[in-house]
């Protein structure tokens, strides 16, 4: 596999910058040496493609699960719609759900999960810098659940925003422009490594359907 470029930024994180993996923008930044890649978790902001990708990896991967995004899950379970503006009580439960699934999921089965914790926290960021209820004490305390599932995951997928994926209405917590936009930056910016949420492999995938699913089967194959 080509070696991947380790990331390193000051300050934002710029989506389109030359830190990010190269050569293919779409390569771990910490690959893994033999180990067996089964708990593929996807991250990013709304409406980049990241269902649409996860079902297309499950028609190609046959034998593979999916596991619903939290929120969903959450919002079925409780009959109630999340909060317009994320709370702490409302994140925890999904950040909750989000860690039993992945301690739930086994060593032999490949498992692709729509979100995970850590796109939880990251809403919650966006409603602390937006005036949101939440707190920095409030972040710190989702800190260890958010770490314990990044270090459950064998790869975390970071699927950002693209020019040729509309932004459409999802049926959950819509984002006008430019909250879309900063949850985008956010996530990369906790996927680095010192941000201290994630050390394992991560990996960002761009270009269209059929060239995400064709770098996401060659790069689970070259790492596993």
């Amino acid at each position: 596999m080509s070696s991947a470029r380790s990331c390193s930024a000051s300050g934002g994180v710029d989506l389109e910058a030359p830190t990010l993996p190269s050569p293919w923008r779409d390569s771990a930044f910490n690959p893994p040496q033999g180990d067996r890649i089964v708990r593929l978790v996807f991250a990013g902001t709304q409406s980049v493609g990241k269902t649409t990708l996860i079902d297309d990896l499950a028609a190609t991967w046959p034998a593979a699960r999916v596991e619903e995004e939290p929120i969903r899950a959450v919002a079925r379970v409780t009959g109630e719609p999340p909060p317009a503006v994320p709370t702490v009580e409302a994140e925890r439960r999904i950040i909750d759900h989000g860690l039993a699934r992945l301690r739930a999921a086994g060593d032999r089965e490949l498992v692709l999960f729509d979100r995970s914790p850590l796109d939880a926290y990251a809403h919650a960021v966006l409603s602390m810098e937006i005036g949101g209820p939440i707190t920095p004490a409030d972040l710190q305390s989702l800190r260890p659940a958010v770490i314990e599932a990044m270090t459950i995951a064998d790869l975390v997928i970071l699927v950002p925003i693209e020019s040729r994926v509309d932004d459409e209405a999802d049926g959950f917590r819509y984002l006008d422009a430019a909250n879309r936009r900063r949850v985008d930056r956010i996530l990369a910016e906790l996927l680095r490594p010192e941000a201290g949420l994630r050390s394992g492999p991560v990996a960002v995938v761009r270009g269209d359907r059929a060239t995400r699913v064709a770098r996401m089967v060659r790069l689970v194959g070259d790492l596993s």
